[in-house]
């Protein structure tokens, strides 16, 4: 086998041929179709759910207002044990995350 280092002229490659080859135009219809979009029933749901939690108020009003009255009174009680769990499971969360 001889390997030479000719190579042909690029007009002659069959790929620079097939290349130059004008391009058939394909009709092309003006006519427009219009996209439609069609909510399956639980998306639907999951858009009403959405409405619904997005009007509600984020601040439990009562809660606050026993937490008020206890502090005023001197009788809210920290629990020191419960806070530090939620810290721990909070960095837990915080670090697979």
């Amino acid at each position: 086998m001889e390997i030479s280092n000719k190579v042909p002229p690029l007009d002659k490659t069959p790929y620079v041929k097939q290349a130059a080859k004008p391009v058939e135009k394909q009709a092309v219809s003006h006519v427009a179709k219009a996209d439609r979009v069609e909510l399956s029933a639980q998306a639907k749901e999951i858009q009403a759910a959405r409405k619904v939690v997005a009007g509600m108020d984020d601040v439990d009003h009562e809660k606050v207002a026993r937490i008020k009255a206890q502090i005023e009174a001197g009788t809210y009680k920290v629990d020191a044990g419960k806070i530090a769990d939620k810290m721990v499971d909070e960095s837990l969360l915080d670090d697979l995350g």
